[in-house]
């Protein structure tokens, strides 16, 4: 299903992922230069993998479907080790479906995904500690992992609370096990803080109040469940949410059905590891909950748990399984089969209803034909794949809308940045209207002045400076 997507183009997210990185890499300054909400880990890993593959920027994907693996191999390994192996193979099904959906962005590198497929392993390492009886490193490894999900978004807490959680309720109700239960929380916390120390150590080296501000200052006061959240996006997502997981949702309850007379059965066990499923369940719908945003990919944090619940569902159903996963994939498969009908033109359109994805390519292909060296692009105000597209390096550091509108200075940094003659960009694409990027008019007035308008791709208008940059110096401002 992620390969039928493979050569379409990038979505925002990825494109604007990799064109931070990729200036990052020749010398700005993360946070400042450039400029994300996220932590540092998610820009190292587009880091690493654009210089593996050489700077292909279609490759995204490829990283997109190894993620992907991850998080169906962890999940159905999660459910083998504290369920059992029928439980497991509908959960790999119902996981490798559910989770690579178009119309949830699940082809796409988005944090979602390469966040949760390593917060599923998290988990998956915790469970195979638990079932094998490994020594408290495994603990300490499923911390680490935990740590470094974390550090791909902020919303990866999900697998580390589920485990805390388990190992919190078997200290509070089996005497028996408590000792053990204490040492492998520690275990598991110091594994976590390894990980978190070493991205709070690089951000206190280069500037603790500007990565604060990034991975939490401005999330919580722009765009969170308590700030801003974008309840209207929910409304407009969840149809598709409903489509995918509606039915995976529906058999989850089964599963947590079976997982509470598991426990009502057990004496010697009272607090069963399968118990991580469900606190899995919750903490992925509190981590979807507080990120405020609530697009497409937003669904993703939930669709490893309803599988693995699902799948234990499934498998209470016995010589039913098969027909039953079947009516649970149908729906996802019937959608995503529309999708795949698109062609090259409309089949991003099908998938995310972004009429930019087909844009960006054609205007960065403009771009680059027309370049000389030197000269560079700026996109008004946001489009951010097409930087990616272009291989340039963006001048001005805040590439999502939100951003050029709520970030610290950023409409002051906006105007300083195009009234600039020594730095101000040779061509502006522009995809939203001036005056929605700066309401004062001071952008307006620097496009009317200082550009003219020469073409235009689709619905974005291509502007190119009207006068040399030397021709502007000295200027009255």
């Amino acid at each position: 299903m992620r390969l039928r997507m493979y050569g379409t183009p990038v979505s925002a997210d990825e494109g604007g992922y990799l064109a931070i990185a990729r200036a990052w890499s020749h010398g700005r300054v993360l946070y400042r230069d450039v400029w994300v909400d996220r932590p540092q880990g998610l820009l190292l890993l587009f880091r690493f993998w654009d210089w593996v593959s050489g700077g292909s920027t279609a490759s995204i994907r490829i990283m997109a479907m190894i993620f992907g693996v991850v998080l169906v191999v962890a999940t159905t390994l999660v459910v083998r080790e504290l369920v059992g192996a029928t439980a497991a193979q509908w959960t790999a099904v119902v996981c490798g479906i559910v989770s690579a959906a178009p119309v949830l962005e699940g082809h796409t590198a988005n944090g979602e995904l390469l966040s949760g497929a390593v917060s599923a392993a998290a988990i998956a390492v915790a469970a195979l500690a638990d079932s094998k009886q490994h020594s408290f490193r495994w603990y300490a490894a499923s911390g680490a992992v935990a740590g470094l999900a974390l550090s791909l978004k902020q919303s990866g807490f999900d697998g580390i609370l589920a485990v805390l959680g388990w190992l919190a309720l078997v200290v509070l109700l089996m005497p028996a096990r408590r000792r053990f239960a204490l040492r492998a929380f520690g275990a598991v916390l110091g594994g976590l803080v390894l990980v978190v120390g070493a991205m709070a150590l690089q951000a206190a080296l280069t500037s603790w109040s500007r990565w604060w501000s990034a991975v939490a200052g401005y999330r919580l006061s722009t765009q969170s469940a308590v700030s801003a959240a974008q309840w209207i996006n929910l409304r407009i997502t969840a149809p598709y949410a409903v489509a995918v997981l509606g039915a995976c949702t529906l058999l989850g309850a089964l599963g947590v059905i079976t997982i509470a007379a598991d426990v009502k059965k057990s004496r010697r066990r009272a607090v069963p590891p399968s118990i991580m499923l469900v606190l899995w369940s919750v903490t992925a719908s509190l981590a979807f909950l507080v990120g405020g945003g609530y697009w497409r990919h937003y669904w993703l944090l939930l669709a490893a748990p309803a599988s693995a619940l699902a799948g234990v569902g499934i498998a209470r159903l016995g010589r039913f399984g098969a027909a039953a996963t079947l009516i649970t994939v149908a729906p996802c498969l019937f959608i995503s089969i529309w999708v795949f009908a698109g062609n090259p033109a409309t089949i991003t359109i099908r998938a995310a209803s972004d009429k930019r994805s087909p844009i960006d390519e054609r205007v960065a292909q403009w771009y680059l034909s027309r370049r000389v060296p030197g000269e560079n692009l700026f996109v008004l105000c946001a489009s951010s794949a097409v930087y990616a597209d272009a291989h340039q390096d963006p001048g001005y550091p805040y590439l999502w809308y939100t951003e050029v509108i709520d970030a610290p200075q950023s409409q002051n940094r906006l105007v300083a940045y195009l009234d600039d003659p020594t730095r101000a960009p040779e061509y502006i694409a522009q995809y939203q209207g001036a005056s929605a990027c700066d309401r004062s008019g001071r952008v307006a007035r620097i496009l009317h002045a200082d550009y003219r308008r020469i073409t235009a791709i689709g619905f974005v208008t291509l502007f190119e400076r009207s006068q040399p940059a030397e021709a502007l110096l000295g200027r009255p401002s």
